[in-house]
């Protein structure tokens, strides 16, 4: 990664890095300036350009992008994206609807510290903010990984980088435009990246239900990828297991989003994890361990599915109706498909029946819990469970969720402005 740089610039620290930035904040204003006094780019060493590009905040790089065709080359260059994306800095993006404006929001949080770093509105900036913003539509994130964010409102998809501010709706599915498909309901949806190849990925799970709109029995379903490179849906015919699924709650697993899961039940297993590999799209079954299998039979637990660090983890939700009380105990897998690699992590509570819930985890063990603020306000805060310490986290709102979030200068839609001299 050091070799793009140039000599001089690869190692600063201390006061010379408060230097550094002193400067770069100078030559981005000589930059910014160039477009009104038409300088050319070629006035400035190269290599000087690219180490101040790659030290820029995402915000002025993309007002970078519109001075000259010179510096758009550079930013939406692939080496550039790849190195930029290795340097730079993780967050939590919290995804929520704000109680005073009514509109859907997203909240970056610094990884280091979980202090609020902007706010943006969703889609700001792009043609589609209107129809995603609107207080009376509901907006939820499919998923999240390498730097693009999937979002649905109703049967509308839309793959969205809020770095770069560039959008793009998802066309329909292929059952959605086949008449002979029609009896096929989407059920399912997950968003991953595919690292293989470069690509980002939505995969639809299709039901089938008969004349009286009701399943049809034995469950049969089909499944649809749409990729970004290619464009376009594929038919994935009978790679699906015999399944009901139980939980339309995607994650992200290893890698930032190569898997994608759902709790299922068949008579085989039981209740169980089937995960999606986008990379080589197939379906990995994932038996749970006996014990909770054994103890979900009485109908006081519960379980649902979210990710711990790069791993995915199962949130063991267990109700005591005599004291009132319910504790989550939280298991992580250690490898898809392997029954004895799941390992009982740590317990959370208890708390009070209808309490908090459980929206991720931070630096290890700690938990980040939506809690009720009071009326339709929900809150989000930082539990450290070892020694029962609460930190508000300064969000606000409705409808939480909360994801890891890697800022990539990645174009979804790489069309450079018409105005570039």
């Amino acid at each position: 990664m050091d070799n793009y740089l140039p000599t001089k610039w690869q190692s600063v620290s201390g006061f010379e890095e408060i230097f550094v930035f002193k400067e770069i904040e100078k030559l981005v204003q000589e930059l910014v300036m160039m477009s009104i006094s038409k300088c050319k780019m070629e006035d400035l060493p190269k290599e000087l350009v690219i180490s101040i590009l790659l030290r820029l905040p995402a915000e002025d790089l993309r007002r970078c992008k519109g001075v000259c065709k010179s510096l758009y080359s550079i930013i939406t260059s692939r080496p550039f994206i790849e190195v930029r994306r290795k340097i730079r800095n993780s967050y939590i993006l919290v995804k929520y609807e704000d109680l005073i404006s009514s509109k859907h929001v997203i909240s970056l949080l610094c990884d280091e510290t979980l202090e609020v770093v902007y706010t943006q509105t969703i889609l700001s900036d792009t043609p589609l903010m209107d129809s995603m913003s609107s207080k009376d539509r509901v907006v939820k994130v499919v998923g999240c990984c390498n730097g693009v964010v999937c979002l649905r409102r109703i049967d509308m998809y839309v793959l969205w980088n809020p770095a770069t501010r560039d959008a793009k709706i998802i066309p329909d599915g292929l059952y959605k435009s086949n008449p002979d498909k029609k009896m096929f309901q989407r059920r399912e949806m997950g968003f991953g990246f595919d690292p293989k190849n470069n690509d980002y990925k939505l995969v639809s799970i299709q039901r089938l239900f008969g004349d009286n709109r009701r399943p049809v029995r034995p469950c049969q379903q089909e499944v649809e990828v749409y990729s970004l490179k290619a464009g376009c849906w594929k038919l994935l015919p009978g790679i699906i297991p015999t399944c009901d699924i139980m939980s339309a709650y995607s994650v992200e697993g290893c890698n930032g989003g190569e898997m994608i899961s759902w709790l299922v039940w068949n008579a085989e297993y039981g209740e169980h994890v089937m995960s999606f590999d986008i990379s080589n799209e197939v379906f990995i079954t994932t038996p749970l361990p006996p014990f909770i299998i054994e103890s979900s039979s009485d109908g006081n637990c519960r379980n649902s599915l979210m990710f711990h660090n790069a791993s995915l983890a199962l949130d063991h939700y267990v109700k005591d109706r005599k004291n009132q009380t319910e504790t989550h105990n939280i298991w992580v897998l250690g490898e898809y498909g392997v029954k004895e690699s799941w390992t009982n992590l740590f317990t959370v509570g208890p708390f009070k029946l209808l309490g908090p819930s459980i929206s991720g985890f931070w630096n290890n063990n700690k938990v980040l819990l939506e809690v009720d603020g009071g009326g339709c306000r929900h809150d989000l805060i930082l539990v450290d469970p070892s020694i029962r310490k609460i930190k508000d986290l300064d969000i606000h709102g409705t409808s939480l969720q909360v994801f890891n979030y890697q800022e990539n200068l990645v174009q979804i839609n790489a069309t450079p402005p018409i105005n570039l001299f």
